[in-house]
């Protein structure tokens, strides 16, 4: 159904470099910004979208994951720096909602809530917060806002969303390659799920171009100037 790319939009990070990261959004404009993405594999194809633009106090992000019997919706908001305020997903199989999730940042602490539906049962949890967190909202946005090159690595603590445990999120840029008529920076990615591979754009917007995992290929539709990204 969905792979582990899909999975990774619910995974959140928290830094654990010496110093604190920055990350680049001046890529990022009011005029929201839509990426449309077709998605191949053994167990069906589908379609990825993520929307990202500013607004007067921050950033906002939506992502629609469509495949036949299955649909993930996720949002989030944050900070200008980044720095994540809230965030909120939710997952429909055959029609019917099976789980949402709300994720809301105060000072020193995380909560999340999940609840799944057929059980009837929600599932809390509070987190300490002593460093800055990527939020799972944020996943797709994260290498696009980090200083690629050659050699670089780039180390966070993920979460599982599956037993909220912290666990090691790595991106590590093996070289540079044209892909699709840009050059990219070609990136290994490590997360809770096992490996996949990026091609993020070189050149501002740095786009995710590509994304390769265990039985899917994920390609960025292109969309021509003027045009409307395909819905």
């Amino acid at each position: 159904m969905i792979t582990r790319f899909f999975f990774l939009i619910l995974a959140a990070a928290t830094c654990c470099a010496a110093e604190p990261q920055s990350f680049d959004t001046s890529w990022i404009t009011a005029t929201p910004e839509v990426l449309t993405y077709r998605s191949t594999g053994k167990q069906g194809d589908g379609l990825y979208q993520v929307s990202v633009w500013k607004t007067a106090d921050g950033i906002e992000l939506y992502i629609n994951i469509i495949t036949p019997g299955f649909t993930k919706s996720v949002s989030g908001t944050m900070a200008p720096d980044l720095y994540p305020r809230e965030s909120k997903g939710r997952i429909v199989v055959d029609g019917q909602i099976i789980m949402t999730t709300d994720c809301t940042y105060k000072p020193g602490q995380i909560h999340i809530a999940t609840l799944m539906i057929p059980y009837n049962r929600t599932v809390e949890d509070t987190l300490p917060l002593s460093k800055f967190v990527v939020d799972f909202s944020q996943i797709p946005l994260l290498p696009r806002t980090l200083p690629l090159k050659p050699g670089a690595e780039f180390k966070f603590d993920s979460l599982n969303p599956q037993s909220n445990a912290l666990v090691p999120l790595t991106y590590r840029v093996i070289k540079e390659e044209m892909i699709h008529g840009a050059m990219c920076c070609k990136v290994e990615a490590s997360d809770f799920e096992g490996q996949s591979t990026l091609w993020i754009e070189k050149s501002k917007p740095h786009r995710a171009m590509r994304i390769e995992q265990q039985g899917r290929v994920t390609e960025l539709i292109p969309t021509p100037p003027g045009a409307t990204a395909p819905q």
